[in-house]
């Protein structure tokens, strides 16, 4: 497949494929691991544990979730209440048009991430001037996908991503692969499946009109395990949407200084590269 150059129209429709990979993410889980180990394959599995008799579902399910909530890099839980960033595009990567790139290469986003892990993106002239009209469609589109990489990286890092242990409407079940999780909400259904070392793997979320299979990458630090990328189906291949990313250190807190973010379209290759600096933070 040919890879081309992002047009102006497709950026319209990449927040709505990013926000989709986002929502399912959400309602996902987590893992452990070994310092400085990529984690996206099953752990080897654990030697027996002697023989004993079955704890409750209910018991089980919660003990699982509280170890591998606990296993998990969580900015909160490290003491960062909230922060703001500029997020600078590669828009010359982007934009093919040279009339467009002259207008738009300029252009830097300010991003605020409140202590609920709320959003809020904006597109900003450094010389204090306003966007060309012209060019909105395209500046939009891009904010809509700086939105949704926080939304999805904010459920997964910023804040607690794990579901109540306590929730008596997760399905679970020990199966070979690992540990299963299943939750049905009206007219949605989350599934999501977890190592014998609670490592997620793997998770689908499946609605009346998307379904998305996503399988997260991590490695491991000293203060647990650190999303470094997701691959993501949408509608058993119509969509492909891929992201990866680098950290920094900020005040002690590792934040993101680089995303790559690959969109397979049926016809059209798209790629986004997004850079972060001049974070500000608050501590809690």
């Amino acid at each position: 497949m040919t890879k081309f150059k992002i047009r102006p129209a497709i950026y319209s429709r990449l927040p709505l494929s990013i926000a989709v990979a986002i929502a399912v993410m959400l309602a996902a889980s987590p893992a452990s691991a070994q310092n400085g180990t990529k984690l996206d394959a099953p752990a080897p599995a654990q030697a027996p544990a002697p023989a004993r008799s079955p704890a409750p579902a209910s018991a089980t399910k919660a003990a699982i979730l509280r170890k591998a909530e606990s296993s998990y890099y969580i900015l909160q839980s490290q003491g960062l209440k909230s922060f703001q960033c500029i997020v600078q595009p590669n828009w010359a990567e982007s934009v093919p048009d040279l009339s467009q790139l002259a207008l738009v290469s300029q252009i830097k986003f300010s991003a605020v991430i409140d202590d609920q892990g709320g959003v809020q993106v904006a597109p900003f002239l450094p010389n204090g001037g306003t966007v060309d009209p012209s060019v909105s469609q395209l500046v939009g589109g891009l904010q809509g996908t700086i939105s949704g990489f926080f939304q999805t990286w904010n459920g997964l890092v910023f804040s607690p991503l794990l579901p109540d242990p306590t929730d008596k409407d997760i399905i679970f079940s020990a199966q070979a692969d690992g540990f299963h999780f299943a939750k049905k909400s009206q007219d949605t259904s989350v599934d999501l499946v977890l190592t014998k070392n609670g490592l997620l793997t793997d998770m689908k979320v499946v609605t009346p009109s998307v379904a998305v299979a996503l399988q997260p990458s991590y490695i491991a630090t000293d203060k647990g395990l650190l999303l470094v990328g997701a691959n993501s189906d949408l509608n058993n291949g119509s969509q492909k949407v891929v992201f990866q990313m680098q950290y920094q250190d900020v005040e002690g807190f590792e934040l993101p200084v680089m995303v790559a973010y690959q969109v397979t379209l049926p016809n059209q290759v798209v790629s986004i590269d997004l850079s972060f600096a001049d974070y500000k933070i608050v501590k809690q």
